[in-house]
Order: C-alpha cells, then structure tokens, then sequence
C-alpha cells in the first residue's frame, strides 16, 4: 500500500468536494458488488449520506446474487438520467469511467476506478489504478490511510467487492488486493456472504440451457451461442463460465436478448495475448456500451442499434453473425500477436 500517494489523493479528493455540495455517485449500467460497494465507502469517506450522496445507475441491478446483496446491505440505487444528474454540484463515477456512458452524462468531477483501456484525464479529480484487481481495494486503502470506521455493512460489501471482482483472489490478484482482504474480513459478516453467494436459477432457464447445448460447437477453440430471450443478466454469464470450462474451449461468447437489449458475455482463460475487455470495445462500442478486463467482458447493445447495423434480430441469425464477428475478430488478434513477435525477434 502506498499511504503517501493515497494521502495526497484524500487531500484532493476532500479539497475538490465543498462542505455544501450535493454529490451523485454514478455506477455502470447493472452495477456490480464492486461497483456498489465503491460507492458506500466514497460517500463514507466524504462523510456524507444518503441524502446529500445519493447512488444512481441507469439501467437496475439484476443479477440475482447482486440483488441479494442490494436488499440484505440495504443499498439504495436511484434511476439515473441526465437532467437529474445536472441538478448536482459534484457527479463522481466509481469502477467505471466518462467514455462509458457517452452522451448521457456530459461531465464528472471523480473518477476512481481499476479498469485499463480508456483515455486519460476525463475529470478534474481522478485514481486509475489498473494493476489492481478491484475498485474495492482502492476504496479499501482510501478509508485505512482517512483512519475511517468501516463498519460491519460496509465492510461486507467491500470484501464481496474484492471476491467477485478477482473471482475468489484467483484472477489479477496483487498484494494490495489481500492486504484490503485481510484487513477487511475480520469486520465482515460472513453468514451474510454466504446468503449472498448461492442465488437460484428459474426452472425455466432448464429448457434453454438445453436448446443451447444442443447447438454447441466448438471451432479454433471459440464457442459462441445465443440464448434468445432470458428473464435474467446472470444467466448468459453463468453460460458463458460454464462453455469455458469444456476441452479445448479457449474463448466463449454468449449472447442473449434481455429486454429491449442485447447482452453479450465474453470469457476466455487469460492466456492470450488479446484482451476480452478491449476486443468488446473495438466491436460493439459504436452501437452500445461495452468494456471488461482481459479475461471477461460484457456489452450491452439496445436490439434497435443491432438491427441498425446488422439488419436483423432474428435469434439464429445473432448467433450465425456474432460467431463471424468474433472470429475475424480473433483472427485478426492473433495476426497482430505474430507481427509483434517477428519484429522482436528481428531486432
């Protein structure tokens, strides 16, 4: 842990928000444990409340383990929409940064967040720490250097923030990550992450899990698969970390209509040289909001958007284009691995 840095970083932060000011706190799209608990210890570092901070996101949480945490922890997320968000004197984004939303939200003024690939100086105050697993930690370290209570509440959230993020502290693990961990863990309830671990699936996800299954293939190692309409976010993603783990899979894309979008998850092993999160960015970011890390990422595409550009929505029709798009995609990732190798080796 850098105390120097993350002091100086506190004493910014503080000068930046006046005693006075009404500060929103903005999430990603279906904000995530990460994210959520980013935003308790934010509005706890500034001492401030619901109230006067409160929480918004444009589009709800809906992953069934998130939502159990949302009502067990008592967190309360406001819709988002641009004119409200004007009304504020301050609008911080944590686990997330400007470019994401577009034009729905015009400025930020605090931006703390672990994720690589977006363009720099996009606030006047702003804590990008890439090399760290999670937001979580960030946060963690910001309320450890303030000498800040971290109650029981809060201490819960931020630990299942730093769990899911690094996948158990099994992906993009540092030293500051455990550290956060273990200074985090002996002030949280454990009874209530295990409540908050083991969501159950609808019965009727069984009927398309195995329409799905029964169209899987797999070719130079991709699997890509469109579940058609789901009642929930998690299911495609759940569907994507299952396909990954059959022999021989290296990448995955599941797809699935959830509402009016298009919600594509994408894993692979982390063994690659091409990143999940970049590769979705370069795809689908001109017609929806897409981002992640190496090994998983996520867009979201308004099925309007996707009709726009690809002509149709038709179920196999998604699937037959997607499974194009990625392994151009892929294709063309692999070309650029080998140039770069070739030119080292002739240097």
């Amino acid at each position: 842990m850098d105390r120097e840095y993350t002091n100086q970083k506190i004493k910014e932060l503080r000068a930046l928000v006046g005693e006075g000011d009404r500060v929103a706190i903005v999430l990603q799209d279906d904000p995530d444990p990460d994210a959520m608990s980013s935003a308790m210890a934010l509005r706890t570092l500034l001492g401030r409340n619901k109230l006067t901070t409160p929480i918004f996101s444009f589009t709800p949480v809906t992953r069934p383990e998130n939502r159990t945490m949302v009502h067990l922890l008592e967190i309360e997320i406001a819709p988002a929409s641009t004119e409200a968000l004007q009304n504020f004197d301050k609008v911080a984004m944590v686990d997330v940064q400007p470019p994401y939303f577009g034009d729905k939200l015009p400025r930020a003024d605090i931006v703390i967040d672990h994720h690589p690939g977006y363009p720099p100086n996009n606030a006047p105050f702003q804590d990008i720490r890439t090399r760290y697993g999670s937001t979580a930690t960030i946060m963690t370290e910001y309320l450890i250097c303030a000498e800040e209570r971290i109650s029981e509440r809060l201490a819960t959230a931020l630990l299942y923030g730093i769990r899911s993020d690094t996948v158990m502290l099994k992906r993009r693990v540092t030293d500051d990550d455990l550290l956060a961990f273990t200074h985090l863990y002996p002030l949280a309830n454990v009874n209530l992450l295990r409540h908050i671990d083991r969501p159950e699936l609808p019965l009727g996800f069984a009927k398309v899990l195995s329409r799905a299954m029964s169209r899987l293939e797999m070719k130079n190692g991709l699997v890509v698969l469109n579940l058609g309409k789901v009642q929930r976010d998690d299911l495609i993603v759940q569907m994507a970390d299952f396909c990954l783990q059959f022999e021989g899979v290296e990448w995955v894309a599941i797809a699935g209509k959830l509402g009016s979008n298009l919600v594509i998850a994408l894993r692979n092993h982390a063994t690659t040289r091409a990143s999940a999160g970049e590769m979705v960015r370069h795809m689908f970011s001109d017609i929806g909001s897409a981002g992640g890390h190496r090994d998983m990422a996520k867009a979201v595409i308004p099925l309007r958007a996707w009709r726009a550009r690809e002509g149709t929505t038709r179920d196999r029709a998604i699937e037959e284009r997607l499974r194009q798009l990625f392994t151009v995609e892929l294709a063309g990732a692999g070309e650029e691995a080998e140039g770069r190798a070739a030119q080292r080796n002739s240097e």
